[in-house]
């Protein structure tokens, strides 16, 4: 015989994770303005993970790169292939935490510039079901070149905190999650637009904190010279 109460919860926990995974697909991708891009490339961290360019006679350009559970799945007016445009794992990127987790945006524009409109950064299980989802919101926005030529990175995005805990949970639940990326520009003129996914560069400590750390060890070898020369004078205290 069915039991009616238990269909009553079994869906009502269906829902709420449907609801759950919709709330985790809203998230937001925010410009990093003090941190500065590393160079990297091919087979170096940071990782490539797509590559676009717009067609020959256009100035737009669009694409992305998907996991279905098997392999990977290139959309759109990809550039490069291969190395350059792929899903990557949380170890392969070099990330123990989604918080440190950067995208690395590489402009190589004969112009200089370009308008980027969509960046979205997605999180796929094992199976290919997407666990996670952020967007950059604030698009349409203008950019210009900085580093200059291939294999450096002019800007750096990231996950605002109560986005990157959501990513943490879905990598938690499965370390073998794959990132992809789809991002779309404007005003190209039929150069390769590079993102790179890496994770954040350790802090450099300001001078300030260098002195204060400097003054803190030369007080500890002090305090231990005074230690030192406190016993010996016990001991000879001790032999007379």
């Amino acid at each position: 015989m069915r039991n009616p109460f238990r269909h009553l919860v079994l869906g009502a926990a269906a829902l709420f994770f449907v609801a759950l995974a919709s709330d985790q697909a809203r998230a937001d991708i925010i410009l990093l303005t003090g941190e500065t891009p590393p160079a990297g490339g091919v087979g170096r961290r940071p990782e490539s993970a797509l590559s676009i360019q717009s067609p020959k006679n256009t100035a737009n350009a669009y694409g992305g790169v998907s996991w279905n559970g098997s392999r990977d799945v290139i959309s759109g007016e990809i550039a490069k292939q291969g190395e350059h445009t792929k899903t990557l794992t949380f170890g392969q990127v070099g990330l123990s935490n989604a918080s440190q987790l950067r995208i690395f945006m590489d402009i190589e524009d004969p112009d200089n510039d370009l308008i980027l409109h969509e960046l979205t950064l997605t999180a796929y299980g094992s199976n290919g079901a997407i666990l996670f989802q952020g967007s950059f919101t604030a698009g349409p926005q203008y950019f210009t070149e900085i580093g200059g030529g291939q294999g450096h990175g002019d800007y750096v995005f990231g996950l605002d905190p109560a986005q990157a805990a959501r990513l943490q949970a879905a990598f938690e639940a499965d370390p073998n999650l794959r990132l992809g990326l789809f991002a779309r520009t404007s005003d190209d003129t039929g150069s390769f637009t590079n993102f790179k996914i890496g994770a954040a560069a350790d802090p450099i400590p300001e001078p300030m904190t260098m002195i204060l750390f400097g003054t803190g060890l030369a007080g500890v070898a002090a305090r231990a010279r005074k230690r030192r020369k406190g016993e010996g004078t016990a001991k000879e205290t001790e032999g007379a």
